[in-house]
């Protein structure tokens, strides 16, 4: 039997939560033992918000006095209260699954008499450093299973119809709820709006009473998806901000940004491969961004994961030493998950097969970049009468839906036609990509890679900026040189 004591009990009262009703959603008092554990006592001073999966405890998070918090450790992450995600209701859709930042906005959502809530298992964790919310100090932003719960419930979540996100009202809140659409996908998605001077469901159930929780949970409003809006219909979003591709010398020319579907292409040998590679290596490093690499052509061990290590780190592998191994290994290993067919696997690996992997990295990993590297590699699986050039318009739609349902960077690398060897590598454009005019008209940002110096001598390479579909936000035309290091492998 678990009991909360008198002290909690009217700490949750000033809070507007009966304890009958924090009981029945699995909050308890707890003493810690000599050993460190924390078990249920109704003598003792921690207040224990306790996660259960089909009603048996598998997590805690802990309140102490001086609000000191923490997590019971080497648990899964999970939601809190997640037995209500099969909830009949919410599969049919005659409900919405409430999901909110905190546990205690999960009972205030509960308390007012909406049963179908959880609260993500973190707070705003894994959404930005140094925008953790003050209280999650046992949380690491940086920590790359910061969403696993999601992926871990996909199941479930995969046949809710409906989804209300009530996440903080302040910056780190509306991160938290942006990385949610993205992976839960927006069509299903609406969001709240707090009254004025309410930072979060709890806050809004002690000021405005429980009438006023069940008001804003009813009154969410869809995220647009297509068509057009009033402008008191839009939630606020994250500002268009492109990032630097790692190279100052090209940012003026060049930013990346998502969504959106970049495209390069280059003649064979002269570097389209390791350019983008070294790109995705650099904005993973600086900006806490996670990769999906497909790569079809080369050996992901070692000839592509050396590369991302070189670039990491800025040194030849023949001079790294084991800690600069081990530093290596580390990064990719956070940052970088590979899209690559089964050893022998007799199934088709067609655009369809490689945007169920892409939709699997970015729930299970969070990436923020596909990279798919060469297109042609892909399996072409054609509609009968259907030409190559109407299959290629077709696969490169469902990628960029794909781009802006998941909120990504879509990289990809493509052959150019034999006849583009005829050109100057100053002339060759976007339209040289073999099978579709769809690459140049469709793509948001477009390169050429091109070697321009003699390979005994200057080893210089052209990045020609083709396309900008943000100018000058995200960049300009124009061509960039970059000097190839041999020993490195990189571009610099």
């Amino acid at each position: 039997m678990t009991v909360i004591n008198q002290k909690h009990a009217e700490w949750l009262v000033n809070r507007g939560i009966e304890p009958t009703t924090a009981e029945l959603s699995g909050i308890y008092t707890g003493a810690r033992r000599e050993t460190g554990e924390v078990v249920p006592d109704d003598s003792g001073n921690i207040l224990v918000f306790s996660f259960k999966q089909n009603g048996v405890e598998v997590g805690a998070k802990y309140r102490a006095p001086g609000k000191k918090f923490w997590s019971k450790p080497n648990c899964p992450k999970r939601f809190f209260n997640c037995d209500v995600l099969s909830e009949p209701k919410l599969i049919s859709g005659e409900e919405a699954l409430l999901i909110v930042e905190g546990e205690i906005d999960c009972i205030s959502a509960i308390q007012a008499g909406y049963q179908w809530a959880v609260s993500v298992p973190n707070g705003a964790g894994g959404v930005g450093k140094g925008k953790v919310p003050e209280n999650n100090n046992d949380i690491d932003p940086e920590n790359d299973d910061a969403f696993s719960y999601i992926f871990d419930s996909w199941e479930q979540l995969k046949k809710i119809k409906r989804i209300i996100l009530a996440t903080d009202n302040d910056d780190p809140g509306q991160r938290l709820s942006s990385e949610l659409v993205r992976r839960l996908g927006r069509v299903r998605c609406s969001f709240v709006t707090f009254p004025a001077g309410s930072k979060d469901l709890n806050d809004v159930l002690v000021k405005h009473g429980p009438d006023a929780v069940l008001n804003i949970i009813q009154s969410s409003k869809q995220f647009p998806v297509s068509g057009v809006h009033k402008f008191s219909d839009l939630p606020d979003e994250l500002g268009f901000t492109p990032i630097s591709t790692g190279w100052p010398q090209l940012d003026e020319y060049l930013k990346v940004y998502n969504p959106a579907l970049m495209v390069v292409t280059g003649f064979a040998n002269e570097g389209k491969s390791t350019w983008t590679t070294q790109l995705v290596t650099q904005v993973a490093a600086a900006n806490n961004w996670n990769i999906a690499l497909a790569s079809f052509e080369m050996k992901i061990k070692p000839y592509v994961t050396d590369h991302i290590g070189a670039v990491f780190l800025q040194k030849a592998r023949a001079f790294w030493s084991p800690e600069d191994y081990r530093k290596a290994s580390e990064f990719t290993e956070r940052r970088f998950c590979f899209i690559a067919p089964e050893p022998d696997s007799e199934s088709n690996h067609d655009i369809e097969w490689l945007l169920e992997r892409a939709e699997a990295a970015v729930i299970r990993h969070g990436a923020r970049i596909i990279l798919v590297d060469p297109w042609n590699e892909i399996e072409h699986a054609r509609h009968r009468d259907e030409t190559i050039t109407e299959y290629t318009s077709r696969a490169i739609r469902q990628i960029k839906d794909f781009s802006r349902r998941f909120d990504v960077l879509f990289i990809i690398v493509a052959h150019p036609t034999k006849g583009a060897r005829q050109k100057d590598a100053h002339d060759v454009t976007l339209y040289d990509i073999s099978d579709s005019a769809a690459f140049a008209n469709k793509a948001d940002l477009g390169v050429v890679i091109a070697r321009i110096g003699d390979l005994a001598t200057e080893n210089l390479t052209g990045v020609f900026i083709r396309k900008v579909r943000y100018q000058p936000l995200a960049g300009r035309l124009g061509v960039v040189e970059l000097a190839f290091d041999r020993a490195t492998g990189t571009f610099m």
